[in-house]
């Protein structure tokens, strides 16, 4: 299966399904058929994390399509060029070289040095959930082990996706090397609940995947009413109440750009796709 890695993605909000029924555990056989089979489902939970992808939190639960899943060639993480890093480049605080020790050079481009290698990290080892990094992922905050926000829209997405290769993640986050970390799922409260004596029989929906690519808030519409919000006779006149993006294919651009501007106050005119032609 074809499957998004890390949305920053991509990285954006994601959508789990997490029946819990009597009579049918996880993996095991059909029982019953039909109307019979759904009737013994109790409850539907439906986890809406913003900025997680599926493997970002859940992939190594054991039985599902996730990281052990995951196509090498979808997890390497390549520049503008197409060339593949070495290294992750990273700018959060508590992941940057120093205060980790540089283990990797790069110089696929810029040169630069990095604790991290072009591939998926554990995330709870560099930033445990008792670090006193939130609400922003800087240091002397609250604990929580937050890291800093990941860039989530329209645009982005596209240009991270690559037309299916999944390699520009990196190349299209404001967070760059980050959009490849991982939590240790076995820590997660859920993943204990649902492992302990006695717990609730339950699937998981693992190929359950947002319905739009976007920003949260579009994404709560679809859960609920499936469908994207039409504003008829919307300005488009350039003016300070048009809230139009703007795309520009443009060599002479630089990817920096694309993170400078999506983090505008507004939308409109902010949303730049910057592409070698």
């Amino acid at each position: 299966m074809v499957r998004r890695f890390y949305l920053s993605l991509l990285a954006c909000a994601m959508v789990v399904s997490v029946p819990m029924a009597r009579g049918a555990a996880s993996g095991g056989g059909p029982q019953g058929s039909g109307a019979d089979r759904l009737s013994r489902i109790e409850h539907i939970v439906v986890i809406f994390q913003e900025n997680h992808s599926f493997d970002n939190l859940y992939g190594s639960w054991e039985g599902v399509d996730g990281l052990a899943a995951a196509p090498r060639p979808r997890t390497i993480q390549v520049n503008q060029q197409g060339v593949a890093f070495t290294c992750l480049k990273q700018n959060d605080v508590n992941l940057t070289s120093p205060p980790l020790l540089a283990l990797c050079s790069d110089t696929t481009g810029v040169p630069f040095t990095s604790h991290f290698f072009n591939e998926p990290f554990t995330i709870d080892d560099f930033i445990p959930p008792t670090a006193t990094t939130c609400p922003n992922g800087l240091p002397n905050g609250t604990p929580g082990g937050c890291t800093k926000d990941l860039v989530h829209r329209f645009y982005q997405e596209r240009y991270q996706l690559n037309d299916g290769q999944q390699n520009r993640y990196v190349t299209g986050s404001d967070s760059i090397g980050l959009t490849m970390g991982v939590y240790r799922t076995s820590d997660l409260p859920i993943y204990r609940f649902l492992h302990r004596d006695g717990h609730p029989h339950y699937a998981i929906g693992d190929r359950f995947f947002q319905s739009a690519i976007g920003g949260s808030f579009l994404n709560h519409q679809w859960l609920i009413a499936a469908a994207t919000p039409v504003w008829p006779n919307a300005v488009n006149d350039g003016s300070a109440n048009d809230l139009h993006s703007v795309v520009v294919l443009n060599s002479s651009l630089h990817l920096t750009l694309l993170v400078i501007i999506a983090f505008s106050d507004k939308d409109n005119g902010l949303s730049l796709v910057i592409e070698n032609r």
